[in-house]
C-alpha cells in the first residue's frame, strides 16, 4: 500500500469514527454508555479477580490457561457464527502475531506483576503504559500528531502513574519486589497497547479477533503448561471462580461490551470507559478481595484517571457540538 494509500485510509477512518459519533442517536447514545459501564466494570471485577485468584494460590502459568481457554470456548461460537462475513483484514498471519503479543507472554507479565506488587500498581501502570504506547506508536510509525488535550492526558497521567509507583510496601510486607511487579506491569501495558495500535491499524473486528487470538494462544500455551507446570492443587469451586473471572468475565463478557460500545458510539467516545477501570477496581477490591487502598495509592488512581480522561480530546469535541 503507498503512503498516499494510508494517508487517506487513515482520513477515512477518522471521519467514519466522528461521523459514528454524531449519528448515535439518543437511544443507541444511552445503550452504548451502558455497555461502556458494562465493559470498566467488567474488567475491574476481572482485576480483582486475579488479585484474589493470585492470594488463593493460583499461579500465572494458571490463570494465563484459564483467561485463553475460557475465553475461547465463550468466544468460539461467536466467530463460527461469523466465519463467512470475517473481513480479509484478519488473516492467519496477523491473529498468530497478535497472538504472540498479548498471549502467553501478556498475561505471564500480568499475572506475575500481581504476585510482587499492589493492585493499586497494576490498575494504573498496565493501562496507562497501554495508553502511552497506543498513542507514540502511530506518532513515531506513522507521523501523526497528538493533539493537545492528548499531550496534556498523557502528561497528567505520568504524574499519576509516578505517584502510584512512589507507594512501597515495608520490608515486612514485599521488600523490593514491588519494583519487579511494576516493570511486570509496565511489559503488560506495552504489549497491550501495541495490541491496541495493530487492531487500529489493520481494521480488525474486535470480537472475533479477541476469539482467535484466545484459540491460538490456548493451543500454543496448553501443551507447554502440560510439560511444565503443575496445577494448582486447589478445591474445584476455587478453579470454577477463576474461570469465571478469567474467562468469562475478563476475556469474553468485557470485551463483547466494549465492541458494542464502539459499535453505538464510535471508538472515540467509546475510549472514555478503560479509563474508569482504574478507580472501580480500587473501589471493587474493598469488598471482592478486603483490601483497602491507602491515601497515596488513592490520590495516584484519581490523578491518573483524570489523565486518561482527558487525554481523550474527542470526548470532549463530542460534548462541545452539543
Amino acid at each position: 500500500m503507498t503512503t498516499a494509500a494510508r494517508d487517506t485510509d487513515r482520513a477515512t477512518d477518522g471521519v467514519a469514527d466522528r461521523a459514528a459519533g454524531a449519528a448515535a442517536g439518543r437511544p443507541d447514545m444511552l445503550k452504548g454508555l451502558g455497555f461502556g459501564l458494562a465493559a470498566a466494570l467488567l474488567w475491574a471485577i476481572y482485576n480483582v479477580g486475579v488479585e484474589i485468584g493470585r492470594a488463593d494460590g493460583f499461579t500465572s502459568a494458571d490463570l494465563a490457561l484459564l483467561r485463553y481457554g475460557g475465553a475461547g470456548l465463550i468466544l468460539a461460537p461467536l466467530l463460527m457464527l461469523q466465519w463467512r462475513r470475517l473481513p480479509a483484514s484478519l488473516t492467519s498471519g496477523r491473529a498468530l502475531a497478535l497472538s504472540c503479543i498479548i498471549g502467553p507472554p501478556f498475561a505471564f507479565l500480568f499475572n506475575t506483576g500481581y504476585g510482587l506488587a499492589p493492585l493499586a500498581h497494576a490498575v494504573v501502570i498496565s493501562p496507562g503504559m497501554s495508553m502511552l504506547v497506543a498513542n507514540l506508536l502511530p506518532v513515531l510509525l506513522d507521523r501523526q500528531r497528538l493533539s493537545g488535550n492528548r499531550k496534556l492526558g498523557i502528561a497528567i497521567l505520568i504524574i499519576g502513574v509516578i505517584a502510584i509507583a512512589a507507594d512501597r510496601p515495608s520490608a515486612t510486607e514485599a521488600g523490593d519486589s514491588a519494583i519487579l511487579g511494576d516493570l511486570c506491569f509496565v511489559g503488560s501495558g506495552t504489549l497491550w497497547g501495541t495490541f491496541i495500535y495493530l487492531m487500529a491499524r489493520w481494521h480488525l473486528p474486535a470480537v472475533a479477533t479477541t476469539a482467535a487470538v484466545s484459540i491460538l494462544s490456548t493451543l500454543s500455551f496448553l501443551p507447554v503448561y502440560l510439560m511444565w507446570f503443575a496445577p494448582a492443587q486447589l478445591p474445584a469451586a476455587a478453579w470454577i471462580e477463576q474461570l469465571i473471572y478469567q474467562g468469562a468475565i475478563g476475556g469474553g463478557l468485557a470485551i463483547v461490551a466494549f465492541a458494542s460500545s464502539i459499535r453505538l458510539l464510535g471508538s472515540g467516545l467509546a475510549g472514555l470507559f478503560p479509563a474508569l477501570v482504574p478507580p472501580l477496581a480500587v473501589i471493587l477490591a474493598i469488598p471482592l478481595a478486603r483490601q483497602w487502598p491507602n491515601g497515596l495509592q488513592i490520590l495516584g488512581v484519581v490523578i491518573a484517571s483524570a489523565g486518561l480522561i482527558v487525554s481523550l480530546d474527542r470526548v470532549a469535541r463530542h460534548f462541545s457540538r452539543k
